[in-house]
């Protein structure tokens, strides 16, 4: 005999119907989003930030609706006694707190009452309420992300497809990408802008600081899923994804993307040392950075699109970077046969049921890896102190690629040290007290910095600083340090809230390396509509994942 399915409870109804809507804002943010153009590059920032309050309001009114049509039907099934009301204030209960909220909510909370607090207090509260002074980052689009923040951490269920159709999307932007590097303008962005506007912009994502920011989370999640995929097939596609991405970063030419790829190769270990054939798709990773740097050299010798010597341009100055894809490739595939003459039980937890090798191997490696990493650490904090402080073996430290940059002075990071020193003078120099905890307002640090240097910047540099170039020194300037505490706070506590749940799905791990890399390379980038929705949205689906498994509604 057949048997018969429960019939769903209302909530439960209510629950699925959510779930698909946000699911279409999720998949809209994280695929349609960064292709939306409206008149090329010459409205893109206001136009891609109209293109995410407009759905992020369309969603946030349809759950609402939802939710009020909820409860009205709640309350005239349940008559005297609304369950989904009474569950709803049962929630606050010092016993189910946190099964409901999560301290990412509160850091979330405070971050916007204290820009409330910012935004009245200053004298331009139009420009820190709509971010126009800046990069539309006001108090309005900080209100939309808390709302688009608890509309998809309690509502969202995670599904696989959304990340492999963001792939999709940024294989997309990444082609387009490399295709304006060879001057080939597929789409005409290019078209009636002059060639030193050209070398500033690329794909559908403008600014090419922006650009690489994107392109650096779609590598990120390519290569993580490359890693911890079973399937022979999604495993080509993602290694493939990893490669184009990888590709498209390093045809960005900025050097944001280094932090981005140090901060992806350096998490993953922590992720995915757990069998050996985890360990050698992990090489496999790096080699697509290493495949890219030799076709980099070759495609230098034909026409392109170059504003300014990148990181990577200079690293390939010395062959042996440009070439080293070659024994990178041959120790890979030594390994593999030193590796697995004994078939691994691939899939298991360590220690359960797997060969030897399986549990001992990845731990004695990781070891090893967080030994050579502290090693690394120490020496590049040395080689930093010695060029900056001691100055004892400069004539040394200058033969590294790209040595200048080893230098911080007002010069460094294309004038970010001058910027910076600006941003901290202003802070401990002409801040209140006031100031420094809630910050001048919201995005106006060009009003900041045109009220104080002005004429120092334009004399020096022939240029004012629209921001800091730093995300967490603009926050610092603008959101004081309550701010900048609460950033720190949502997204630290974030990632950990979604490595706690890696254990039920383990996909998650590709968001999480996705954020981390983002968060690295915002020590030299500024957050913009044009891109941080899809940060802030891999984010929330980490979150989202928590609520998912640990709250269900009572039927």
């Amino acid at each position: 005999m057949a048997k018969v399915k429960n019939h769903q409870s209302l909530g439960e109804i209510f629950r699925n119907i959510g779930n698909g809507v946000t699911g279409v804002f999720v998949f809209i943010i994280l695929v349609i989003f960064p292709l939306y153009t409206h008149d090329k590059y010459f409205d893109i920032l206001g136009a891609r930030y109209t293109f995410f309050k407009c759905w992020a309001i369309i969603l946030c009114s349809i759950l609402i609706f939802l939710g009020l049509l909820y409860l009205l039907l709640d309350f005239q099934n349940a008559a005297s006694s609304p369950t989904a009301i009474r569950r709803f204030f049962d929630s606050f209960k010092p016993k189910n707190i946190k099964k409901h909220i999560v301290i990412t909510d509160v850091f979330f909370v405070i971050m916007i009452i204290s820009m409330i607090i910012s935004t009245a207090n200053t004298k331009y509260r139009e420009e820190a309420l709509f971010g126009t002074a800046g990069r539309y980052q006001g108090l309005e689009c900080w209100v939309i992300y808390l709302l688009t923040y608890f509309a998809i951490t309690r509502t969202f269920k995670f599904n696989i497809i959304y990340l492999d159709c963001a792939i999709l999307a940024g294989l997309f932007a990444s082609i387009w990408g490399i295709l304006d590097f060879f001057w080939l303008n597929p789409f005409g962005f290019f078209d009636n802008v002059t060639s030193t506007q050209q070398s500033m912009f690329a794909s559908s994502i403008g600014n090419l600081n922006t650009y690489t920011n994107y392109t650096i989370m779609i590598f990120a999640l390519s290569a993580t899923l490359f890693i911890i995929e079973k399937k022979l097939w999604k495993t080509i596609f993602y290694f493939i994804a990893a490669l184009i991405s990888c590709a498209g970063t390093v045809y960005g030419f900025a050097d944001n993307a280094v932090l981005g790829f140090f901060a992806v190769f350096v998490a993953l270990p922590f992720f995915v040392f757990k069998t050996r054939k985890m360990f050698l798709r992990y090489l496999l990773s790096i080699d697509t950075l290493l495949i890219t740097l030799f076709l980099f050299m070759l495609s230098l010798n034909l026409p392109h699109n170059v504003g300014q010597t990148s990181f990577f341009q200079n690293l390939i100055r010395v062959q042996i970077f440009a070439y080293l894809f070659i024994p990178w490739t041959i120790i890979v595939a030594v390994l593999y046969f030193c590796l697995f003459k004994a078939k691994p039980n691939y899939g298991n937890e360590i220690g359960v049921n797997l060969n030897p090798l399986d549990s001992i191997l990845p731990k004695k490696i990781l070891y090893i890896y967080i030994t050579v990493l502290c090693v690394g650490l120490v020496a590049v904090t040395y080689i930093l102190i010695d060029m900056n402080v001691l100055k004892q073996h400069i004539d040394i430290w200058s033969k590294l690629p790209s040595s200048s940059q080893l230098v911080f002075n007002d010069d460094w990071g294309t004038h970010r040290g001058h910027n910076w020193r600006i941003a901290f003078t202003n802070f401990t120099q002409n801040f209140s007290t006031f100031q420094r905890l809630f910050g001048y307002g919201p995005d106006t640090y060009l009003i900041v910095s045109e009220r104080t240097f002005y004429e120092e910047m334009v004399n020096r540099y022939g240029e004012v600083y629209d921001s800091a170039h730093n995300e967490y020194i603009n926050y610092l300037i603008c959101e004081g340090i309550i701010g900048l505490t609460c950033y720190l706070g949502i997204f630290i506590s974030g990632v950990v809230i979604a490595i706690k749940n890696i254990k039920n799905n383990k996909f998650l791990t590709a968001t999480v390396v996705a954020v981390i890399a983002y968060l690295f390379q915002a020590t030299v980038n500024i957050a913009i509509p044009i891109t941080t929705p899809v940060f802030f949205t891999l984010m929330y689906i980490g979150v989202a994942e928590h609520f998912y498994n640990s709250y269900q509604i009572d039927v």
